[in-house]
């Protein structure tokens, strides 16, 4: 798929004159239409990443300091690291306030529920259970 220069600015988040001199800096292979115009691939507009990516001067094309770009990668791994971990920390403490709060409206709930039943207990005439007369062989007689 060939990609115009002014999509690819955008994918690069740079003007269309910065990747017309990229190109023209870093010799990046691309075609040109009849109009004149860069059409790149996907394979162009990955070197024109990494390139971005690095940093990289012609000059210094040849004399990249790999530690310098471990050590940067390592960093921004590290920062990704952290957002996620403040990410995950965030979540728990949203979590942890949704939990108390449903605590809190259960035991609402459930004081509810305790005044309702002794509402109904206050309610209901309370039986007195009346005594049997006991008959005897006496009783049986009279």
């Amino acid at each position: 798929m060939e990609l115009k220069t002014s999509t690819v600015a955008k994918r690069l988040g740079v003007s269309t004159k910065t990747v017309q001199r990229w190109v023209k800096k870093y010799n990046i292979p691309c075609k040109k239409n009849e109009a004149g115009h860069y059409m790149f691939t996907n394979e162009a507009v990955e070197q024109l990443e990494k390139y971005k990516f690095l940093g990289i001067e012609e000059e210094e094309k040849e004399h990249v300091d790999w530690e310098e770009v471990e050590q940067r990668l390592n960093e921004l791994e590290r920062k990704v690291e952290q957002k996620a971990d403040d990410v995950v920390s965030f979540q728990l403490l949203q979590h942890r306030r949704e939990m108390e709060e449903m605590l809190q409206h259960i035991q609402q709930l459930e004081r509810r529920i305790a005044e309702l039943e002794q509402q109904q207990k206050a309610e209901l005439p309370v039986e007195k259970p009346t005594k049997q007369k006991r008959r005897g062989i006496i009783s049986l007689f009279i």
